[in-house]
Parts: structure tokens; sequence; C-alpha cells
């Protein structure tokens, strides 16, 4: 039985579906809902396997261990694998991370005001519009993941409604090998005076080069090339 949505609007659930066939149009199955969590690359894992336990790592009682899944809401339907070098492992880490890219994608549009939230009272059935700074709390990422957030002047909450929005023809054309060395050099100039998110440099290379298809394994050769910034990323001046 599907979920009820309101007259205009779509389930939170949907708009990442959309704007995940948008980020990657050729990778992005629908199934990436089902990706657990806590998932590890194999760069990582072979960088990390050999290493020394930490101290009291192992021991009776000891917190989870790097790299050991946590079992998402639709996990029974995926491989219960836990080896990261197994092809099934890997494969549904980058599902996850198609899964992030595509909810950070939403907050970014919500908080910048390029799409619109509303929260839905189920006692009322009022329709709350959710302001820009909903998506400026610390918990915005799991209201995403949730399709739940606070009802104003309520301890209760209400479900997440998307306003309806038109998905964006992806670009035909791959990007060409021979580029990917231009948009390296334009993203490192880019963050040579500004620091942005991994969901905020993607925005920026689809931005720079719109009439292209980036895929996901350009995306990652990219991201090699250009180092994270140490430390927290500077605020941008935004209008409150």
């Amino acid at each position: 039985m599907s979920q009820f949505s309101p007259d205009g609007y779509i389930s939170t659930r949907e708009a990442v579906n959309r704007l995940g066939r948008e980020l990657f149009p050729t990778d992005w199955t629908g199934d990436e809902h089902k990706a657990r969590t806590g998932l590890i690359s194999e760069e990582e894992w072979l960088k990390s396997k050999d290493l020394p336990p930490a101290r009291g790592g192992g021991a009776p009682g000891a917190g989870p261990t790097r790299g050991r899944p946590s079992a998402g809401p639709d996990s029974a339907s995926l491989p219960s694998t836990g080896d990261p070098s197994s092809p099934s492992y890997q494969a549904e880490y980058r599902a996850s991370q198609r899964l992030a890219a595509a909810r950070d994608r939403l907050r970014v549009l919500l908080e910048g005001g390029d799409l619109e939230a509303a929260i839905l009272d189920p006692w009322t059935g009022i329709l709350h519009r959710a302001g820009v700074s909903l998506w400026r709390r610390h918990d915005a990422a799991r209201m995403i993941q949730k399709g739940q957030a606070p009802l104003p002047r309520s301890p209760n909450k209400g479900t997440l409604f998307v306003k309806r929005f038109a998905e964006a023809s992806a670009p035909s054309k791959p990007l060409p090998q021979a580029r990917i060395g231009e948009i390296i050099e334009a993203l490192k100039e880019k963050l040579a005076t500004e620091s942005l998110t991994r969901a905020q440099q993607r925005d920026f290379i689809r931005r720079t080069f719109p009439g292209y298809r980036v895929t996901e394994r350009q995306i990652s050769k990219i991201f090699e090339a250009v180092a994270v910034p140490i430390g927290r990323p500077r605020k941008s001046n935004k209008k409150v």
C-alpha cells in the first residue's frame, strides 16, 4: 500500500529517488534505500586490515568495530556478508554512498530555497511550511532519512513532504576522460577560496560542466586527486 501524499507534494523518499536519478543517471537503481550504514570502502579496508586493534578492541562489551555495518530497515533483503573484500559488500557500500549524496543534495536544495517542504500534522491535517532554518539544524539529515520533522509549537512529529518538482533531464553526452584534469583544476581553484563538503563539490562539478554526464567512477577519480581540507568547513555568508 502506497503512502498518502498531499496534493502537490511527494514523500522525501521519492524526492531522494528523483535526485538520485539526476546525480547518478546510469547507476541509480532505487534499491539504495536498502543499503546498510557503517560500510567502508575497499581502500579503507586495505589500509586498516593489517593495523593492530585499538586498545580494548574485541574485548567483551567493546563498542562496534570499524567496518561492521549497521542494519538498515530493509536490510533483510540484502547480502548478509560482512567481508569488505567481497564484491557484494562493495556494491552495497557504493549504493550507500549514492544514497548519502542524494540525501545531501536534497538538504542543500531545501536549505537554499530551491525546493520547498512541508510537515503534515496527522491529527489536524494541517500542512506546516518547513522554513529553511530547519535544514541548518544538526538533525536535518536524520529528518530527511526518517521522513519526519517536529511540528511547530508541539512536542509531536509530523510527516515530511517535498513540494513536487520536475525531474531534470540527465545529460546524454558522457564526460570525456580528457576533461577530468580540467575539472580537477577547476575544483582545486574553488577549494582554494572556499571550503565545500563532498556533496557541494559534486554540485559544483555538475554546475560547471552541465552538458556532460559525470559517472560515479569519474567523481571518485576526481575526489582522489583533490584532498579534503583539514578542519571544519568555513561557513559561507548567507542571509538568515
